[in-house]
């Protein structure tokens, strides 16, 4: 019989899902995620789903994966030590940047701008000269001038090295060129060409885009190596395939070599798969919902296809590269409920992840959460298990609550009951600004609600959006796997066309 397997690895599960060719039959399991090494996590969840479902990892003949591993970085500032070799005169690229602040008017008073992902130390500017709109060389390489660059970079401790020439997406020739350089100088340190990874014009979003590959890369090989080694040494000889942030796949040798591409990887999996069922359900208007337990992301399904954007954003950072058009909020079941000193109530953007989670996990947490509130009214009955095996503690759920109760003066229900509405109004905003904001109105779509909270959720929300009908698909707790086993194969390139006012006739 052939098997085939999605696996979606998020910030605190990680889930499963297997699905049998010859009887359509699906087998879901969840497991706790391990941030330390994420390729634990995913190979115990196929272990136990390939056992549920009475087949074995060797077995397996297709295996979908979608992670967090480049979302997580970004977000955290985790990555590698990035070199930047770009052309002298041009070194503050990345400091320049654009002229935009995120946030509300005049938040960039008292806003933080991150440092670039590859320091100025890091950066080296070499001559040589590519002219504009025809790339025509105007200024030879200086080949010793780029050996130098790269020896001392090396030296310097950099982990990977980053090649953005002024105007190479008209020719590459140059920066081809300082990579073959820099493959002849070290075999250790993986280099991308900005060229490559994005052809087009617009200098900084070109340069960034092509750190955040970099900055990305070391890592991610070495999480699908390991990953591989885990799975060969399981017994398994199954196809593994990686989903891209459009909800496409790509190949592991891929991946390690555009990481960039995986920025919005599990989200976009359950925004394919939403679509895929709301479709089969005859709702090709939706909006998803995609409550996990770190956060909820939004998305706008028209005509059963995903809203797609070759703008992605992380974080503070928006960089080149197609993605599902996400919008990203911190409401999940882990998200943190605190009164603030103005005795108003905030919950999230801070999770208690999946170590040591919500007090109701009994693993030690004791900051109470949206799960806890679910828990204490009920929402999720006693004799319940989070993923068929997770015992989860109503005592612990019921004094974690507690505690906001005693600020606000109120009792233990009517402060659960006050984090949900908070949490549900963080979900509704989200929603508005891929709905409303754009030009959409909800009242049109129906609500796709998924995830291992969004259908506790999905009511309230339905009810104030008038979006309906409202579907909750079979095991919602695993959608991102499951729309991982709906992907295809799937590319993009790009190239930047110029022509002069003369040249163009109006044809």
């Amino acid at each position: 019989m052939t098997h085939n397997l999605g696996v979606d690895v998020g910030g605190t599960f990680t889930d499963v899902i297997v699905f049998d060719e010859a009887t359509h039959e699906l087998t879901i399991d969840k497991v706790l995620s391990t941030p330390e090494n994420p390729s634990e996590g995913v190979l115990q969840g196929i272990e136990e789903a390939t056992t549920k479902a009475g087949t074995s990892v060797g077995e397996l003949d297709l295996l979908f994966h979608g992670t967090t591993v480049v979302t997580n970085m970004l977000l955290e500032e985790t990555g590698s030590r990035v070199g930047l070799i770009t052309t002298e005169g041009h070194e503050d690229v990345l400091h320049l940047a654009r002229a935009w602040t995120p946030g509300p008017l005049y938040g960039w008073m008292d806003m933080e701008k991150p440092d670039p992902l590859a320091d100025l130390v890091d950066t080296r500017g070499i001559s040589g000269t590519i002219n504009s709109p025809d790339g025509e060389e105007m200024e030879p390489l200086d080949e010793a001038e780029v050996r130098e660059a790269v020896r001392e970079l090396e030296d310097a401790g950099v982990e990977s090295l980053t090649v953005a020439l002024l105007n190479s997406y008209l020719n590459p020739e140059h920066e081809e060129r300082v990579r073959e350089i820099v493959e002849e100088e070290t075999s250790e340190l993986p280099v991308s060409i900005s060229s490559e990874i994005v052809p087009e014009y617009g200098e900084y979003e070109r340069t960034l885009t092509t750190v955040i590959n970099d900055y990305a890369r070391p890592q991610v090989i070495r999480y699908l190596d390991d990953l591989d080694a885990s799975l060969d040494e399981a017994g398994s000889t199954a196809k593994m395939n990686v989903v891209r942030s459009d909800g496409g796949l790509m190949s592991s040798a891929a991946a390690k070599s555009r990481p960039v591409e995986l920025a919005l990887s599990g989200p976009s999996g359950g925004v394919v798969g939403a679509a895929t069922i709301a479709s089969k359900k005859g709702v090709p208007d939706v909006l998803t919902l995609d409550m996990g337990g770190t956060s909820t992301d939004v998305s706008l399904v028209e005509d059963g296809t995903p809203e797609t954007t070759r703008q992605t954003k992380v974080g503070y950072r928006e960089f080149k590269s197609r993605s599902v058009d996400v919008n990203t909020v911190g409401a999940g079941g882990g998200s943190i409920a605190r009164v603030q000193l103005s005795g108003s109530l905030q919950v999230g953007p801070e999770s208690s992840g999946a170590d040591p989670g919500p007090a109701c996990y009994g693993q030690g947490g004791e900051e109470p959460t949206v799960t806890d509130a679910n828990v204490v009214l009920g929402r999720i009955p006693s004799g319940v298990q989070l993923g068929g095996k997770m015992d989860l503690d109503h005592e612990a759920a019921r004094e974690a609550i507690a505690g906001i109760a005693e600020e606000r003066g109120s009792s233990i229900e009517e402060a659960a009951q006050a984090i949900l509405d908070i949490v549900n109004e963080n979900m509704h905003g989200a929603l508005r600004v891929v709905s409303v904001e754009r030009g959409y109105d909800p009242r049109d779509f129906g609500l796709v609600a998924f995830g291992g909270a969004g259908p506790m959720h999905a009511n309230a929300l339905a009810d104030v959006m008038d979006s309906y009908p409202l579907v909750i698909p079979p095991g919602p707790g695993v959608m991102s796997a499951f729309g991982f086993l709906t992907s295809d194969v799937q590319n993009e390139f790009s190239e930047t066309y110029l022509q002069t006012d003369d040249d163009v006739t109006g044809d």
